[in-house]
């Protein structure tokens, strides 16, 4: 049996060299029709998600909308008028930072060769993220929210031409949002 399977794939033999076209036609047409009868795993099927930066445009969005809303009503009761309105800009969203468990290995080496020893520090850190439960399919362990940093507040208010009201908005402003007051733009209500 062995011998005539030596034969069979031997390069002497001249039947083999001339179907050996054929075979491989044949064993490509049967992957393919294997291939195409089975279901897809779960694995293989691919959803197509929103991708990350729509996410994130709305995420910031939402924020800057957020802000201009608390800032508005403060401005409003502060000024006492209804002719205000507010513009935050956000330069990302907010990052979520979760726990991890980190460690840290250090080894230390000497060698000694004709008279002469060198030493040499290794440093190898880990870190893995540390999840609720003990197995590693759970949800990992938050250990705090980045809230965004604002990139400029633009504020439209009644008497927003008068220095005295410019300089109490942007002082006020500056000081609420923890902004620089050269982000913080007053104009007048027209």
């Amino acid at each position: 049996m062995m011998d005539k399977l030596k034969a069979l794939f031997s390069s002497r033999d001249p039947t083999f060299q001339k179907k050996w076209p054929l075979i491989l036609l044949l064993l490509i047409i049967g992957l393919i029709l294997v291939l195409q009868g089975r279901e897809p795993s779960e694995k293989e099927v691919t959803t197509i998600p929103v991708s990350d930066t729509e996410v994130e445009f709305e995420q910031i969005k939402k924020l800057e909308n957020q802000a201009e809303k608390r800032l508005e009503a403060m401005l409003k009761k502060a000024l006492g008028t209804n002719k205000v309105e507010v513009m935050v800009t956000l330069g990302t969203s907010e990052k979520k930072i979760f726990a991890r468990n980190e460690t840290t290995q250090q080894d230390q080496s000497e060698d000694q060769k004709e008279g002469f020893s060198s030493a040499a520090d290794r440093n190898s850190m880990t870190s893995q993220l540390v999840f609720g439960n003990q197995s590693q399919q759970g949800t990992p362990v938050l250990s705090y929210i980045e809230k965004p940093a604002i990139t400029g507040v633009m504020i439209v208010a009644e008497n927003g031409h008068e220095t005295k009201v410019k300089k109490q908005i942007a002082e006020a402003v500056s000081k609420a949002l923890d902004v620089s007051s050269h982000r913080v733009a007053v104009i007048p209500y027209e």
